[in-house]
């Protein structure tokens, strides 16, 4: 028998910094690691990449995130999926909630 995680509150569970968004682990598995974003209006992670696909859900607010083939309007329910290596930036039109999904390969 598998064990199930059940993760809760995440919207508005971290408060974000003065200067930048407030990031924190909520799941690790061998298979996935998730991490919530609680970002203020005008905030922006800064342009990287992550070395594994992810998933970017949207839970509140509304988001702006820029790749190198466009970009993406982010609000809840939104789900986008990024393949490894590509380059983005993320910034927060208003007061937002995102979790990150970053999925491992066993």
């Amino acid at each position: 028998m598998s064990d199930a995680t059940y993760v809760t509150g995440l919207i508005g569970k971290l408060e974000p910094f003065d200067d930048k968004p407030r990031a924190e682990h909520v799941l690790k598995v061998p298979e996935a690691h998730v991490v919530a974003f609680e970002f203020a209006a005008g905030q922006e992670l800064h342009e990287h990449q992550a070395h594994h696909p992810v998933l970017i859900q949207a839970l509140a607010g509304h988001l702006r995130l820029t790749h190198d083939a466009g970009e993406v309007e982010l609000r809840p329910g939104d789900l986008l999926h990024l393949p490894a290596m590509l380059r983005h930036s993320v910034a927060a039109v208003e007061d937002s909630t995102l979790t990150v999904t970053m999925l491992l390969t066993p």
